[in-house]
């Protein structure tokens, strides 16, 4: 009974052992710069719960938890997929950020960090297609959304629809790159579709609907 027992354990240890990847080890240059960034990056989120008014500052405790649980989230991943170059490109992109924030003034510093960290997690847009595809397929039914809207619009109109469209697409931008900050694949999927679902009615919309349908879907999937 006991052999049996030990053999059905380690059997359990060996499926277990298979399921979950075991993570990688940095190299040691790799370490460091993993280790700088983090420390830039805690000094940045203290500062801006240190520069937030009494009333802001449980709005900057809980925004700077999300940023740092994210960052550990997308970390851990790229460790556990061995992916050294990402990690450090991680490193880069949000060292940047952190540097940006503590570089802020004070009543700034809120504001440089949500303007920028979410940037941080994102893929990179200049790299689509090559990149995370779910990403740069949205985006590119983003693109089909402004010209359609935009050629769809009368000449008295024109102006109007292009200012719409800027202030839309830095929202949904946002958005998108807030869900990635998150290192949540269900929340990342979540907000993909959603927004996939605002582009696709707007794309399939007649050319007279276009801006009204535009402005009812995205404003639905910015609240989703």
């Amino acid at each position: 009974m006991a052999k049996n027992l030990l053999l059905v354990s380690l059997l359990l240890y060996i499926a277990v052992a298979e399921a979950v990847p075991v993570p990688a080890e940095w190299s040691a240059p790799a370490n460091k710069r993993i280790n700088d960034m983090q420390l830039k990056v805690d000094r940045a989120l203290k500062d801006v719960i240190a520069a937030a008014p009494p009333v802001k500052r449980s709005e900057a405790e809980k925004a700077t938890l999300l940023y740092k649980n994210g960052l550990s989230v997308i970390l851990s991943k790229a460790k556990a997929a061995g992916d050294e170059k990402k990690a450090i490109s991680i490193a880069d992109s949000y060292e940047e950020a952190a540097d940006l924030v503590i570089a802020a003034q004070a009543p700034s510093k809120f504001n440089v960090m949500e303007s920028r960290f979410p940037g941080a997690a994102a893929p990179d847009l200049t790299k689509c297609p090559n990149v995370d595809k779910s990403y740069c397929e949205t985006y590119s039914k983003y693109e089909d959304v402004v010209k359609g809207v935009l050629d769809a619009a009368p000449p008295a109109k024109s102006k109007e629809s292009w200012n719409a469209l800027f202030d839309l697409g830095s929202e949904v931008l946002y958005n998108i790159n807030k869900a990635y900050a998150t290192g949540d694949e269900k929340e990342i999927a979540r907000v993909l579709a959603a927004y996939n679902k605002a582009a696709d009615a707007v794309i399939a919309a007649a050319p007279a609907e276009k801006f009204k349908v535009m402005e009812e879907t995205y404003a639905a999937a910015n609240k989703a």
